[in-house]
């Protein structure tokens, strides 16, 4: 849950005649509180999530955990579990309070032991007597087949190409996000004997691509119109064909023979989802507010009565080495 901190820049003007001010006093009606749900539904692990409450724009109060709601689960309409709150595992919630500051939440998740299953729906609500009842509803797609994976470490010396095929679903609109991630390092032998190690990569990789269904995020390089460590994006341009897709590392200074783990996670997400995924990085890119000020843009929420966002995603992991 994030706390957003709306900052307004009013220009006072006194009109001064003698020892005369004008003042005017603004009256802002307090916004009230509500429940704020968020999680994401995952085929690979059980389900978790935070609730906490809202605060108006212009309030000093810091929202906090609600630990005592109680939070049910429906699969495709019937109620399958009622998720309980794991007071043994509080996380820390960091959050921007002001322009220079920043602080934390103690937040626990509430917790149930079902993973959830592809081509399912499923509804999450919450009730709180102090805040009117919350739920959201999504939707986890099928799996999507990946084939002809291909590794071009000989094209270029610079880099280290990647590509896999896939069919869209000619019945969906469907959307996705593609991540790579490795880990490549040398070792070798310092003057005084000792074995010394150096990381390239560790965790999540950058890539560049220039695939139209990609979307651009900056200035194009070397023929490449985006680049990251991961990438959402829609069938718009292939809707029910087969998709053909090319990313590149560009390996500075290391090879393929370097990295003893690479791996492709491919997720196939609803389009709650990806309105999610889209309307963060915008607000990342465009939605802060500096001391020029800036262009809010809200982060989609799917939490009807309330705010947050349920999400789910399908994603398989193609471990392209070993």
């Amino acid at each position: 849950m994030k706390k957003i901190i709306l900052y307004i820049w009013i220009v006072i003007v006194y009109f001064s005649c003698e020892n005369m001010e004008t003042v005017v006093d603004l009256d802002i009606p307090e916004t009230p509180p509500v429940l704020v749900m968020n999680g994401i539904l995952d085929t690979d692990t059980t389900i978790r999530l935070l609730v906490s409450h809202s605060v108006g724009a212009f309030s000093n109060e810091i929202p906090s955990s609600i630990n005592n709601a109680e939070v049910v689960l429906y699969e495709n309409d019937f109620l399958l579990d009622t998720l309980n709150v794991n007071i043994d595992n509080t996380i820390s919630y960091y959050f921007n309070n002001g322009p220079f500051s920043l602080d934390s939440i103690p937040m626990n998740y509430y917790e149930s032991h079902i993973i959830p299953s592809k081509n399912k729906n499923y509804r999450i609500e919450a009730s709180h007597p102090n805040y009117p009842s919350i739920y959201a509803n999504t939707f986890i797609p099928d799996d999507i087949e990946i084939y002809d994976i291909d590794i071009d470490t000989i094209s270029h010396d610079t880099q280290i190409g990647f590509s896999f095929s896939f069919i869209d679903d000619t019945n969906a609109d469907n959307y996705y996000r593609l991540k790579l991630f490795s880990k490549c390092f040398k070792k070798w032998e310092n003057e005084y004997g000792e074995i010394e190690t150096y990381y390239y990569t560790r965790g999540y990789q950058e890539f560049a691509s220039n695939d139209p269904s990609f979307p651009s995020n900056g200035i194009p390089w070397d023929g490449y119109t985006f680049s990251g460590q991961q990438v959402v994006f829609s069938d718009a341009l292939f809707n029910g064909q087969e998709k053909n897709i090319r990313i590149d590392i560009i390996n500075e200074g290391y090879r393929y023979e370097d990295c003893d783990t690479i791996g492709l996670q491919f997720s196939v997400f609803s389009a709650d989802t990806y309105s999610y995924y889209n309307s963060l990085d915008n607000h990342r890119e465009k939605g802060p507010i500096g001391i020029f000020g800036g262009e809010v843009i809200p982060v989609y929420s799917n939490v009807q009565n309330g705010l947050g966002s349920i999400i789910s995603t399908n994603a398989q992991i193609i471990q392209v080495k070993p």
